[in-house]
């Protein structure tokens, strides 16, 4: 017979000496994993041996500043707060008192100043206007020295006690005077700056 060329492998079968290397990947893969549970196991045993070292480390701190802030918070707790306060404001009022009662002697001379400025131009009004228009101005004059001396006779817890008792009784003419008040002062603030 003539010699046939060999006939190939079937393909569903695999030759013998593939096995031996699954068997030998098989076996690195067991392995492997054996190898990596270790390792986890001791990772694992490891992570909590530190925090059991940390646990112990932090345990002691944390009552220290648990403690101490119960402390400072029981020291807070003792201040007594409105005798802190007091002086304060004590001196604040006496202060603002000191201010007020500055501010109405500064008043009270603007006013009188102002008083004389408008007798002393009275005359120049009645030559230019007339006479009637003079003692309108005269009129004002004395208005204004009555409010000034008036100023000058009462201290300030008056003059306090006065407004308190007038802004009850007509707001919207005090909302008015405080704006027309504060406009005129603001000019003799800055009048007397310059």
């Amino acid at each position: 017979m003539a010699e046939t060329p060999a006939t190939p492998a079937k393909r569903g079968r695999k030759p013998a000496a593939e096995k031996p290397v699954k068997a030998k990947i098989a076996k690195a893969k067991a392995d492997v994993t054996a190898a990596s549970a270790e390792i986890k196991a001791s990772a694992r045993k490891a992570a909590s041996k530190a925090n059991a070292r940390l646990s112990e480390q932090v345990v002691p701190i944390k009552a220290q500043a648990t403690e101490k802030a119960r402390v400072a918070s029981e020291a807070i707790r003792s201040i007594d707060w409105k005798a802190q306060i007091e002086p304060i404001r004590e001196q604040a009022g006496k202060t603002a008192k000191s201010a007020a009662v500055i501010a109405k002697d500064k008043t009270g001379t603007a006013m009188q100043s102002l008083a004389k400025l408008i007798s002393d131009t009275a005359n120049t009004v009645d030559a230019k206007l007339g006479p009637q228009y003079g003692d309108y101005a005269r009129q004002a004059a004395q208005s204004v020295a009555g409010a000034a001396d008036t100023l000058d006779s009462k201290d300030v817890d008056q003059l306090m006690t006065e407004a308190r008792d007038f802004v009850r009784k007509s707001p919207a003419v005090a909302i008015g005077a405080a704006a027309v008040v504060g406009y005129v002062l603001m000019r003799l603030a800055k009048g007397s700056d310059e």
